[in-house]
């Protein structure tokens, strides 16, 4: 498998004993068993008393830092070759990662909600933190490091303390999220919708449907709730929310303007949504934070109050008053449907525009296609 290289320095929630790693890693080597204080996969961030995980990516093998790691005081080094007397060899540290990850999830009987789809994942995750947070101890993988590194770096981090988890399943090619969710073992899951990206490497939106729907596969019961308005996703049988009428959970009396976008809902009641921030696309993914956040107990005032009071985590429509001008930078990432999106706000907005675009990546054989359909 081919992973985006991050490193991290993984907290452990509870102490650990080198005997445990070594058992589910299902290493070999003749280190004593003792104590880890965290375990690291950048020498730089490494401590006296850490455990190293030597990781290979493109531009990165770290099998050449297994002494360095050694003489800044590591107990041991995660490794496939046998440079030193304190290395436990497996057959591959991306599988000692994900088993470590498996065996802190088995320890913690605690919900985890999992959230993967072609867009909207991060803002999802972030919303649903900021309304659960209201009454629960929340761990949530951090920006979008969402492949098996951030995740396992999240799981690494559980303890006790928790109430629940959010976790971002991320891919970029068949089979990510079928290892993401066995390792998670998700309680609920949310598919926030079905796009273009990374069309390049999964050839059609089938198989990013069947890619991102393989999130339920590491349930034991099929919690799932998703955005009922994609073509894929509304044919599913379970909870759906959208703006169309074959929803569950469904917004209407929709209005935007510069600044926000508000839409009514029906529960016992109507209930008005205000987002304080711009973009009738996020609709889809509050109304998933919603019907989540009642499923655990949130009351609908303090949903209501936590959407209203949410921003946007940085490069997500940002709204910049420059002298009298205005700046809206949404250039975190493009796919063809954020394009869209964004472009279907600006068309909203009756003043003088500049609209600058960079190239949607990972499309592949489909990339001109899809960037003319975007002009037309």
């Amino acid at each position: 498998m081919s992973f985006t290289q991050f490193f991290f320095i993984y907290f452990i929630g509870d102490i650990l004993n080198l005997s445990e790693i070594i058992k589910c890693v299902n290493g070999i080597c003749n280190i004593k068993d003792q104590k880890i204080k965290n375990i690291v996969t950048d020498t730089r961030k490494l401590k006296k008393g850490d455990l190293f995980i030597a990781l290979k990516g493109n531009n990165y093998d770290g099998n050449d830092y297994i002494e360095e790691a050694i003489k800044k005081g590591a107990i041991a080094c995660i490794t496939v070759k046998n440079i030193n007397s304190k290395c436990i060899i497996v057959k591959d540290t991306y599988k000692a990662l994900y088993d470590i990850g498996l065996y802190l999830r088995s320890k913690y009987n605690i919900p985890l909600i999992a959230i993967t789809g072609s867009n909207g994942k991060t803002t999802t995750k972030e919303l649903l933190y900021n309304v659960l947070s209201s009454k629960y101890n929340v761990l949530k993988n951090e920006s979008s490091k969402n492949n098996i590194i951030g995740v396992s770096d999240t799981l690494f981090k559980l303890n006790n303390k928790y109430d629940l988890i959010i976790m971002e399943l991320g891919t970029n090619q068949m089979g990510e999220i079928n290892t993401l969710s066995n390792m998670c073992k998700p309680t609920l899951s949310i598919i926030t919708n079905i796009g273009s990206s990374h069309l390049e490497y999964f050839k059609t939106r089938k198989n990013i449907f069947k890619e991102k729907y393989s999130i339920v596969n590491g349930m034991n019961n099929i919690n799932l709730i998703v955005n009922g308005d994609s073509k894929y996703l509304k044919r599913l049988d379970c909870f759906k929310c959208g703006i169309n009428s074959n929803n569950d959970l469904i917004a209407y009396n929709i209005k935007e303007d510069l600044d926000n976008v508000s839409f009514d809902i029906k529960l016992d009641k109507e209930y008005n949504i205000k987002f304080n921030n711009p973009g009738r696309h996020f609709i889809n993914d509050i109304l998933l934070v919603i019907k989540v956040s009642l499923i655990y107990g949130i009351d609908i005032q303090t949903i209501i109050n936590k959407i209203n009071s949410f921003k946007l985590i940085e490069k997500r429509m940002n709204i910049i008053p420059k002298d009298s001008n205005v700046i809206i930078n949404d250039c975190y990432n493009a796919s063809y449907e954020s394009v869209c999106a964004g472009l279907s706000y600006l068309f909203n907005i009756k003043s003088k525009k500049v609209l600058i675009l960079a190239d949607i990546l990972e499309l592949g054989k489909h990339s001109k296609k899809i960037h003319i359909k975007i002009i037309i």
